[in-house]
């Protein structure tokens, strides 16, 4: 049974009560008799009654029904003959898993485990003006003595294990969960979060993450799932179909490792892309060319424009660069030169005060 038939019936036998009840106890009002304002007064205290535990009953329900589908994402799988658990990935033995692999990959299990994942943001800006709007999320993982994982430091060895995927997810889950606790300090912070192939392509651990953001909708102004475009390109219609159900909830999505202008925008945009990133050399590239390509530019701007996809111009790394991106007419930019990604409190500040612009609608970012 799924949250929306638990809280259906919740709520039919809450009725039904309710119902049973009031008729009950004016009918034995009427057999003794009392006053009106008697009859009134015992009416209104258990419309009270009745209204309170309601709320109390659908909370309830809600939270249980999160617990259980955070209990699927981040269970952990059960030993089977000839495997290690270690944390919440199975290691097969094999020849190419070293001695250093199986230590990385434990550090990384361990971190994840324990909390220490850490949100990393990098500001999205609007231009000219170059006032953060968005930023973007990343995860780092510490030890237990406090160094930071790179990802560089156990990709390898998570592959050769052929646990990408798991360490995607679980770093996906606890990215998310440090976002609801930076949303009750800054409200109005939006967030670009990418969502891996390995993860996308886990339908298991997919179809429970659309059940978790069905319950989380509240998360939507504040969320934007980024995908890349090869990823979006060979998706399973099933896939596309948990998409449809996200975007269903009002999450919107962003679009990166975009190869080419000349994509099929209307079908992404119908999807609900509203963002899509492009490198800047890919921009500056196309405005350097002969006059084809510059008309080509021209364009893929007034395209996009036209059905409602903002462009960022991503990697801008130089000052020199930017009056040409300015020339072209770009919405947004992000690069090392608006900021690197660095932990949380360094953009938002201990209180969230530094989230002040990030996070407006996308008309009052225009």
């Amino acid at each position: 049974m799924n949250s929306r038939q638990r809280t259906s019936r919740y709520g039919f036998g809450l009725h039904f009560a309710v119902g049973a009840t009031s008729v009950i106890l004016l009918f034995a009002a009427i057999l003794r008799g009392f006053p009106p304002v008697i009859e009134q007064s015992l009416g209104a205290a258990l419309l009270v009654v009745l209204i309170l535990h309601a709320r109390m009953g659908f909370a309830l329900g809600r939270l249980q029904n999160e617990l259980d589908i955070l209990r699927g994402l981040t269970k952990r799988a059960l030993p089977v003959a000839g495997e290690e658990v270690i944390g919440a990935m199975k290691i097969t033995p094999d020849a190419r898993l070293s001695h250093d692999d199986m230590a990385r990959l434990n550090r990384v299990s361990e971190a994840v485990e324990s909390g220490r994942v850490d949100l990393y943001l990098q500001p999205i800006v609007s231009l000219p003006q170059r006032k953060p709007r968005f930023y973007e999320a990343f995860s780092r993982l510490r030890d237990a003595d406090g160094r930071i994982l790179k990802p560089a430091d156990y990709l390898e060895a998570a592959e050769r294990a052929n646990n990408i995927g798991v360490i995607d997810n679980m770093i996906l889950m606890r990215c998310i969960q440090a976002l609801r606790d930076e949303k009750k300090r800054s409200p109005r912070l939006a967030v670009f979060c990418n969502l891996s192939p390995a993860t996308i392509y886990d339908t298991n651990f997919f179809n429970q993450l659309t059940d978790y953001l069905e319950l989380n909708s509240d998360l939507a102004t504040n969320l934007i799932f980024e995908f890349t475009y090869p990823a979006i390109q060979t998706m399973h219609p099933k896939l596309t179909e948990n998409l449809n159900a996200i975007a269903a909830r009002g999450f919107e999505f962003s679009i990166d490792h975009v190869h080419s202008l000349d994509l099929d925008w209307e079908d992404l945009r119908g999807r609900n892309f509203s963002f899509a990133k492009a490198p800047a050399s890919l921009l500056l590239a196309a405005s350097r060319g002969d006059e084809a390509s510059v008309a080509r530019l021209r364009a893929f701007r007034k395209r996009l424009a036209e059905v409602g996809v903002d462009l960022i111009a991503e990697k801008i790394e130089f000052e020199n660069h930017m009056p040409e991106i300015l020339s072209l007419g770009i919405d947004y930019g992000q690069g090392n030169l608006f900021g690197a990604a660095r932990r949380s409190d360094f953009y938002l500040g201990a209180d969230g005060a530094g989230a002040a612009g990030a996070g407006a609608d996308k008309a009052a970012a225009a």
